[in-house]
C-alpha cells in the first residue's frame, strides 16, 4: 500500500510537510518550462535506471540520480507518469480522489529522497506545487484549476530536466534508455493489474508510464531516422506504441484485458535490448 492512499487532502499535505521537516527538506515553489525532447536530457550517461520494484513501481537511487542522467530522468519520468495519470482521471466520473491520490503518490515515492539532489543541481524545488496539486484534486475546485496545478508540476518537470547530470553516453542513447525503461515499467504494471488480485491503482500507474513511454517513443523515433542502423529498434517502437496502445485504451482497467501482459513484456524486452546495442 501507498503511503498517501486513502487519507484526506488536509493530512497529505500535513504528512509531507513534517516528512520534509524530519529530513531537513524544506518546501518552496518551483516552475519552469521546457520541451519534453532529447536536449532535456543532459550531455550523456552513466549505467542504471534505478531497480524496478513489484509490478514496475519503485526504483529511485538518490545516490545514483546524483550523477547518472538515467537514473535522474528516470525519477523525473516516475513523477510524470503520476501526474499523466492523475490529469486522465479528472475525466473519469469518480476521479478526482484518484486523481488527487496520483498527484501525491510520488511525493513520498520520489521527491522526499530527490529533493537534496534538485538543490545540488540548482532546480528550483515544487513541493509546494505537489501539494497544491493534491489539495485542489481532493477539494471542491474547479477541474480547470487542477489541471492548470498539474501543469505547473509538469513545467517543473521540464525544468529540473534540464538540470540532469552529465556524462560519457550521448543523448540519443539516454533518450533510448529512458524509453526502454518506461515501456518495461508500463509492461510490469499491465501484468499486475491483469494478474490475479489486480488493483485499479495498478492499472492506472501503468497508464502513466505507458503516456511517458509513448511520448518518448515519438521523440526517439524521430531521432534514428538520422541512422542507417536502427531500422529494427524503429520498428519494435512502432509495433510496441500499437500495442500498448490497444492495452491501455484508457485510464480505468476495462472488464476484459484482451492483450495478454506476455505481449507487452515481450515487446519491453526487445526494445531493452535494441535500445543498449545504440
Amino acid at each position: 500500500m501507498k503511503l498517501w492512499t486513502g487519507i484526506s487532502a488536509a493530512a497529505l499535505i500535513a504528512a509531507s510537510s513534517a516528512v520534509a521537516g524530519k529530513t531537513g527538506i524544506s518546501a518552496h515553489d518551483g516552475s519552469g518550462d521546457g520541451d519534453f525532447r532529447i536536449a532535456a536530457m543532459g550531455e550523456g550517461a552513466g549505467e542504471g535506471q534505478g531497480e524496478g520494484g513489484e509490478g514496475g513501481e519503485g526504483g529511485v537511487d538518490p545516490a545514483a540520480a546524483a550523477t547518472d542522467p538515467v537514473a535522474y530522468l528516470t525519477a523525473l519520468d516516475i513523477i510524470r507518469a503520476h501526474y499523466l495519470a492523475g490529469i486522465a482521471m479528472l475525466d473519469v466520473e469518480g476521479g478526482r480522489r484518484p486523481a488527487g491520490e496520483m498527484f501525491a503518490h510520488p511525493i513520498s515515492e520520489v521527491y522526499i529522497d530527490l529533493e537534496p539532489v534538485f538543490e545540488a543541481r540548482g532546480v528550483a524545488l515544487f513541493m509546494d506545487d505537489m501539494t497544491g496539486a493534491v489539495e485542489l484534486a481532493l477539494g471542491d475546485a474547479p477541474v480547470a484549476d487542477v489541471e492548470a496545478a498539474a501543469a505547473k508540476v509538469l513545467m517543473a518537470l521540464d525544468a529540473a530536466a534540464e538540470k540532469a547530470p552529465a556524462s560519457d553516453r550521448s543523448a540519443l542513447q539516454i533518450e533510448a534508455a529512458l524509453t526502454a525503461g518506461m515501456f518495461e515499467r508500463a509492461a510490469k504494471q499491465y501484468d499486475a493489474a491483469t494478474s490475479t488480485g489486480g488493483t485499479d491503482e495498478a492499472w492506472l500507474d501503468g497508464y502513466g508510464f505507458w503516456k511517458v513511454a509513448e511520448a518518448r517513443a515519438a521523440t526517439l523515433l524521430a531521432a534514428l531516422d538520422a541512422r542507417d542502423d536502427a531500422g529494427a529498434l524503429q520498428q519494435e517502437l512502432r509495433e510496441a506504441r500499437e500495442v500498448f496502445g490497444l492495452a491501455y485504451k484508457g485510464p480505468t482497467p476495462p472488464a476484459d484485458a484482451d492483450i495478454p501482459a506476455s505481449t507487452l513484456l515481450a515487446a519491453s524486452s526487445r526494445i531493452l535490448l535494441k535500445s543498449s546495442r545504440l
